[in-house]
């Protein structure tokens, strides 16, 4: 689960409207990362960097319809990016983008930037034994 940290951006209450989507489960291939995200059934892929710890991933959803402060739009695209790094084998933290683009109306296009922590069956780094 991503539980949301500290909002930096959120134009139209994306948030409120999608809590309880920000789940997903997190595959790692050598530096292949995948997320199979809850938020619009949504498929992320990405690498770790050179570092090691820190990874992007990106995604996008083509033509959904959503839910925009009360107003029910047709989106042609949403973009979706993650920015996490490892804290330990249950937990990673970071940033994630979301972005609602459409041609009109302009009410409907969103962005939505928050720092977050996911951590893997409640087993925090912290107490991990």
């Amino acid at each position: 689960m991503f539980e949301p940290v500290e909002v930096l951006r959120d134009d139209c209450g994306l948030l409120e409207a999608n809590r309880n989507q920000l789940y997903g489960t997190l595959q790692i291939s050598g530096r292949v990362v995948r997320l199979d995200f809850g938020f619009l059934d949504s498929h992320l892929v990405g690498y770790f960097l050179e570092d090691g710890d820190h990874f992007s991933i990106d995604g996008s959803v083509v033509k959904a319809a959503a839910e925009v402060n009360g107003q029910e739009c047709l989106l042609d695209q949403i973009n979706i990016h993650i920015d996490g790094t490892t804290q330990c084998e249950t937990q990673f933290d970071g940033v994630l983008r979301v972005r609602y683009d459409t041609r009109r109306p302009d009410e409907c296009v969103c962005e939505m930037w928050l720092r977050y922590e996911a951590v893997k069956d409640s087993k925090r780094c912290d107490t991990e034994g």
